[in-house]
């Protein structure tokens, strides 16, 4: 099993074979999570994004900010 090392940054590279083997490539996006004492790193690939469609359907997101910024303005704040 391959280590690495932790920079100072918080930073660690992912070794090239595993990169490879999982089809990783340079500025993909991966979600973190931690389960227990295991960091879980999962690519974010556009099918992933498909699973947020419509997760705000029925809701008044632009007509609630919209109201809140009128509020805003009429107060002077």
């Amino acid at each position: 099993m391959p280590t690495v090392k932790l920079s100072s940054k918080g930073q660690i590279a992912i070794p090239k074979a595993i990169r490879d083997g999982l089809g990783l490539k340079k500025d993909m996006v991966l979600d973190v999570s931690v389960d227990r004492s295991l960091i879980i790193l999962k690519p974010l690939t556009g099918d992933a994004w498909l699973g947020l469609e419509g997760c705000l359907k029925g809701t008044r997101v632009l007509e609630d900010l919209e109201a809140d910024h009128r509020k805003e303005i009429e107060s002077g704040d």
